[in-house]
């Protein structure tokens, strides 16, 4: 069986509970994340990676989720058109499949999961999009990134 979740415009209230959205800022204006760009339990090594994810249609089928438990993970679009933001909050070491939030994002719009956030993993729409991504690293990939298998599939839709 597969639910459907419909996609709903990313916005900083909306998001709040699973990170930052950051979006354009009036010229002069500066926006910092000091609060919630955190790293612990040995995630001591910062990476800054470059990615160009290949563009999906709607509707997403979505399976599996991942987060970061020694890390916060801030995606910074490069030059994207719109992408998808799927995040759960945690149920007992797992994604609540209950709660599970689906987000379109406009191409000026960066987010930042909190540490632990579930999330599933990037998807653009329209056309490959280029992404900086900023997270620390204990080095070691399975310390570093946890994944769960959803219950049931979920279909994103816009």
């Amino acid at each position: 069986m597969t639910r459907s979740l419909v996609l709903e415009p990313l916005t900083a209230e909306a998001f709040a509970p699973f990170g930052d959205v950051i979006g354009p800022q009036a010229e002069g204006a500066r926006v910092s994340l000091t609060d919630t760009l955190q790293a612990i339990d040995g995630a001591s090594q910062p990476r800054l990676s470059f990615s160009t994810a290949k563009p999906w249609s709607l509707p997403l089928t979505a399976t599996e989720m991942e987060r970061h438990n020694r890390s916060s993970q801030c995606f910074v679009p490069m030059d994207v058109e719109r992408w998808v933001v799927l995040v759960a909050p945690d149920a007992g070491g797992k994604p609540d499949a209950a709660a599970l939030r689906a987000f379109v994002v406009r191409g000026n719009q960066a987010v930042n999961y909190h540490l632990g956030t579930w999330h599933h993993p990037l998807r653009t729409l329209d056309r490959p999009g280029r992404f900086a991504v900023l997270m620390w690293t204990t080095g070691n990939k399975p310390d570093d990134e946890e994944w769960s298998t959803l219950p049931e599939a979920v279909e994103v839709i816009g």
